[in-house]
């Protein structure tokens, strides 16, 4: 019996070893080549000039603005949901301006370290009319005012003295009248 048991483990050994022999060798890993390297991202930029940006939004909320500091109340919640509206307007606008559009300076602008200092100064502005609308407090929008015209100013002193709007108009007649 004994015999018999030491050629069956031999036999079993033998074909374990042609089955080893057998099995197709598996090409060695290829090595991992580095990942190519991301392409960058293409620079966002508006389709529209940063002049049409500030005429049609920083111009239209900043008048909301200039109009509650003046006197002007917000006397219902959708009054002041309009402030709000305005307010998030110049938030988003100092942010906005930040991008290059299709003006011929909009580039040279937006590359410059102070054009986003100012631009941040703009949003800076807009959060503190936003507080005040949420608020509701329309004493300190006469403060807010002063300050959105300061930053405006010394803005447009640096960037656009003449102060042009590219015969953008800033405030159109609507509803047209016969």
């Amino acid at each position: 019996m004994m015999k018999r048991t030491s050629l069956t483990m031999s036999v079993l050994a033998l074909g374990a070893l042609a089955l080893g022999a057998c099995e197709a060798k598996k090409p060695a890993p290829e090595p991992v080549a580095a990942a190519p390297a991301a392409a960058a991202a293409p620079a966002m930029t508006l389709p529209i000039s940063l002049n049409a940006v500030m005429v049609g939004l920083v111009d239209h909320s900043s008048d909301y603005i200039f109009d509650v500091g003046n006197g002007k109340v917000p006397k219902t919640d959708d009054d002041w949901r309009e402030a709000e509206y305005h307010a998030y307007q110049m938030v988003a606008s100092g942010k906005l301006i930040q991008l290059a559009g299709t003006g011929p300076s909009d580039v040279a602008w937006t590359a410059n370290p102070d054009w986003k200092k100012r631009s941040d100064d703009l949003t800076a502005v807009g959060m503190e009319a936003l507080k005040l609308a949420q608020a509701k407090d329309a004493a300190g929008y006469r403060a807010v005012g002063d300050k959105l015209i300061d930053v405006c100013e010394s803005c447009h002193t640096a960037y656009k003295p003449d102060i042009p709007t590219m015969k953008i108009l800033h405030k159109p007649d609507f509803p047209h009248k016969p």
